[in-house]
């Protein structure tokens, strides 16, 4: 049967036709559902080059480089840039944006010689950036350098000696050396502009970072500094502009998608896992010639589809954070070189890394948001040439949903990128920075508005003290500050080689418990290593290499809720819900055996899995923003527990969240608690607190539309599940779902009753 399609037919295509002809003769089933056709003409254009006041060398350079005309977009924040509002750039891959931040940044080098710092989520970016401004810049009049840890110390010294009209770099690199070089400090002085591209990826606590980072520079360097923003297509550009700087910003828009032909494909994965099946379809593309990349949100699932697609006959690598720089490197090079088939990645490759041209890109699974679907879609297609994109959907209640009726997955808004401003555990590193940066001491009216508690816990972990209207450094401050990494609210897990010493990666808590737990397989670049001790006293995992083996594993934890401060309080449709924080405690009790590839592995989720427990339970605690709702004075253990997870499921298009960004915790007195996986909060709890009533209709549909007996993976069933997906029953988990639609549920938030015994 073929797939209903929209925009146009797809069958004279004859690479689609191909791969739906030989996915649907292979085993198990699949099938294209989908296919949307679409043709994106060129943005709107704007004025010459030559018309709108740009120094004459810019014009020269410009024209040279085959600009004649400014697109509409570009001109206008060109003005706006040069008239000194702060400004947030948003259009999708290959549209021009990059040109429209940095024309004006030349022009104001040019005509005032004012200085700008640009900064990239990664060294990587930064440095595939630097060549493309090369092109726009005046030779001799003009400089603009790269200073990054990699920057060789001959060319550093350069640098601080005579600072460049622009500087790129990366959070990571301001963060550090401002606390620590009086240098860079100094090399910043005199900066007017700074510029924050790609900045769709700052969500979560890597946003609450480097929001913290800018509020330092602000002190530096002055209220006047302007910022500019620019990034991939989002649904919230003003309010998250406003999160990052503080203030009020000027939305620029563009195009959502590079000028051409592409191709979207929702795949139904049918009896077989949708590791299998990505994996697949990478072997069909390299096939007929084409180059792939495929997304997987998780680090171990990346490693599970490479090692299928391998087996099944594609030259793929792995690329995923927790990886050495030196390995990441490697697979950008050989995958820009034509050397591989394709990769397999998490997020890291969405952002604008020069890879080479791709053909295609298949995500195993819908990603968290539909802002990110179109990101990484955007990597498909070359010059003249159609773009191809396919996500696959299995077993997975949000999948399911999208099955059913497929145009909804191309009609989702534009969830918001969010993140906590005053995530407490993220402000206290950047408190001890600021306290770096004047020489270990500032004056207590100097903390930042909202960093209150942040300093109680700098006071509580011994990293200041008070003494008069002074605030000190403490020693332990000075020599843990470099333990936390921006891309984390938690610490650092060292995965450690037993016999070598070699350092193999890290992994962040509190997800380091998941997947670093003695007994758990860990997957890294096609090596199998068991790990034999997990040391949270000293933040490192122990592993030793193991032949290669069908399975990995997941763990099996309960979850405690204790010291809840809840802050504010509503009613979604009739139900009582409040959000605030609360100290989360994950103990690990074991882990499930899961198989890998072939028909078996999707059948990891299921309860029959095999069961290994721990000698020892492994227990971390956190604290985190949360919402807490009641549904009823009682409910069925079974019912409660599969509302909570159909609501973490319904979540996910509803505030943009992964599978592993929301954790949640039930109990017999009818609360649900879903709480952010992320220390000091995400935002994404925050979101669904104000949200919550679509999530309900979602959770509703999700519960109704399944022909399950009473749970399956389709509905109820949660491959982070902490019992193993064990006391579900999605019947009763409906009773409760159509009872809050027609207002019948009336119960008090009543947390006097709350208890410890909830189920994960």
């Amino acid at each position: 049967m073929s797939p209903r399609t929209r925009g146009g037919s797809w069958e004279t295509d004859d690479v689609l036709a191909r791969v739906a002809a030989r996915l649907e003769a292979g085993r198990g089933g699949c099938r294209f559902i989908y296919v949307r056709k679409e043709v994106v003409e060129e943005p709107e254009l704007g004025p010459e080059v030559g018309q709108i006041g740009l120094h004459e060398l810019l014009v020269e350079r410009l024209r040279a480089r085959g600009i004649t005309r400014l697109y509409r977009f570009q001109y206008e924040a060109y003005r706006a840039i040069m008239a000194g509002r702060d400004v947030f750039l948003v259009s999708g891959a290959a549209t021009g944006k990059t040109e429209a931040f940095i024309i004006p940044i030349l022009d104001r080098a040019l005509k005032e010689g004012a200085r700008s710092t640009i900064i990239y989520p990664t060294k990587a970016l930064a440095r595939d950036q630097v060549a493309r401004f090369w092109g726009y810049a005046v030779p001799f009049l003009l400089r603009m350098d790269v200073l990054d840890g990699d920057t060789p110390t001959k060319e550093r010294e350069r640098i601080y000696e005579s600072p460049p009209h622009v500087l790129i770099t990366n959070p990571d690199m301001i963060h550090f050396s401002m606390a620590r070089s009086h240098r860079f400090r100094r090399l910043l002085r005199g900066v007017s502009t700074v510029v924050l591209d790609e900045a769709h990826v700052y969500e979560g606590s890597f946003g609450s970072h480097v929001r913290m980072i800018l509020e330092r520079l602000r002190a530096y360097l002055g209220e006047e500094l302007l910022f500019v923003a620019s990034s991939a297509t989002i649904g919230n550009p003003s309010e998250l502009g406003e999160l990052l700087f503080d203030r009020p910003v000027q939305v620029v828009e563009g195009r959502p998608r590079r000028r051409g032909i592409a191709y979207h494909v929702l795949v139904s994965s049918g009896t077989l896992s949708r590791w299998t099946v990505a994996a697949r379809l990478m072997r069909l593309l390299a096939s007929l010639g084409l180059r792939c990349l495929a997304f997987v949100d998780s680090q171990q699932m990346c490693e599970v589809v490479a090692r299928i697609a391998k087996r099944e006959g594609a030259n793929v690598m792995v690329h995923r954070a927790g990886l050495l720089p030196e390995e990441r490197h490697d697979v950008e090079a050989k995958l820009k070189a034509g050397e591989l088939d394709g990769v397999v990645a998490t997020p890291t490759l969405e952002l604008g890394i020069d890879i080479g041209l791709l053909d295609a890109v298949v995500m195993a699974a819908p990603p968290p948001s539909y802002a990110r679907y179109l990101q990484r879609a955007g990597r498909a297609g070359r010059r003249d040439r159609p773009g191809y994109i396919f996500t696959v959907l299995a077993d997975d209640p949000i999948d399911a949903y999208y099955e059913r009726e497929p145009e909804r997955f191309f009609e989702q808004e534009l969830t918001p990128v969010v993140f906590e401003p005053y995530n407490e555990e993220i402000a206290k590193i950047h408190l001890v920075a600021m306290l770096l940066e004047r020489g270990g001491r500032m004056r207590l009216e100097a903390v930042p508005r909202g960093w209150e508690k942040a300093l109680e816990l700098c006071f509580h972990e011994g990293y200041a003290i008070e003494k008069g209207e002074w605030l000190l450094i403490t020693r332990r401050a000075r020599r843990e500050f470099g333990f936390y990494s921006l891309r984390s609210a938690g610490r650092e897990v060292r995965i450690i080689e037993m016999g070598t010493g070699r350092r193999v990666g890290s992994r962040s808590l509190p997800m380091a418990l998941h997947d670093l737990h003695p007994g758990a397989i860990y997957l890294h670049q096609g090596r199998t290593y068991e790990v034999q001790e997990l040391d949270l006293e000293h933040y490192a995992a122990y592993v030793r290499r193991v032949p290669d083996m069908p399975f990995y594993t997941r763990p099996i934890y309960e979850v405690g809720v204790s010291e809840l401060e809840l802050t504010a309080r509503r009613k979604a449709d009739g139900v009582e819900v409040a959000y605030g924080s609360g100290q989360i405690t994950k103990t690990v009790l074991g882990y499930t055996i899961r198989h890998i590839g072939g028909d078996e592995e999707e059948a990891g989720v299921l309860p029959e899995a095999p069961l290994v427990l721990l000698d020892q339970p492994i227990s971390w605690s956190f604290r985190t923003k949360l919402l807490v709702a009641r549904y009823g004075e009682a409910a069925q253990p079974e019912a409660i527990h599969a509302l909570e997870h159909a609501l973490i499921h319904a979540a996910r298009p509803v505030v943009g969240a992964g599978l592993s960004d929301l954790g949640g915790v039930s109990f017999p007195t009818g609360h649900i608690i879903i709480y952010d996986a992320t220390p000091g909060g995400s935002g994404l709890s925050k979101l669904l607190f104000r949200r919550l009533e679509r999530a309900h209709r979602i959770a509703h549909d999700i519960l109704a539309n399944c022909d399950c007996e009473d749970g399956c993976p389709r509905c109820v069933y949660d491959p982070f599940c902490g019992n193993n997906n064990r006391t579900l029953s999605r019947r009763g988990a409906l009773r409760l779902a159509e009872a809050v639609l027609a207002g019948q549920i009336h119960a008090s938030l009543g947390l006097e009753v709350l208890g410890e015994g909830g189920l994960p």
